[in-house]
């Protein structure tokens, strides 16, 4: 059995770490986008879902909450959605009749997010700046420093 080359498999996790860190630039992008480009429309919330058990926060009582909501689109298709909330233990369940307000880009409706999600913070910022420093981390060129140097001639 011959052993992997260690050459490939640097390249290959360089790939993959880099895909990583523009995974989270363009979802931090994306929604902000949302907010400014997107459309604007009217959800039905479709289903409440309280996920795992209570949050182990310095607040008690905390949960997240899984919402699923669908969107008709102009041409009638219906489309989908998702998000996530964190809440207190008391909630309502999903009567069919709840509205919700969304964003959706015309040309990908797929890509859709609650309008609260939509707006410029702290959060978009964050992931924003941890793709970016992924993508910087992994592929800087690597400088051999004078020490290392003087110590490989000797």
């Amino acid at each position: 059995m011959s052993k992997p080359n260690s050459k490939s498999t640097e390249v290959l996790t360089r790939l993959f770490i880099t895909m990583i860190g523009a995974a989270f630039v363009l979802w931090g992008l994306s929604t902000v986008a949302l907010g400014f480009f997107g459309i604007k429309e009217t959800a039905v919330i479709t289903d409440i879902r309280r996920e795992l058990g209570e949050r182990n926060e310095v607040m008690p009582g905390r949960y997240t909450y899984y919402i699923s909501y669908t969107f008709t689109l102009p041409n009638g298709n219906k489309i989908d959605g998702a998000s996530r909330k964190i809440g207190s233990a008391i909630y309502l369940k999903a009567d069919g009749k709840s509205k919700t307000t969304i964003r959706y880009f015309s040309f990908f409706p797929s890509v859709n997010a609650l309008e609260k999600d939509t707006k410029p913070g702290w959060g978009q910022l964050i992931l924003i700046a941890i793709g970016c420093f992924l993508i910087f981390i992994i592929n800087r060129s690597k400088k051999i420093t004078l020490r290392k140097m003087k110590s490989n001639d000797v």
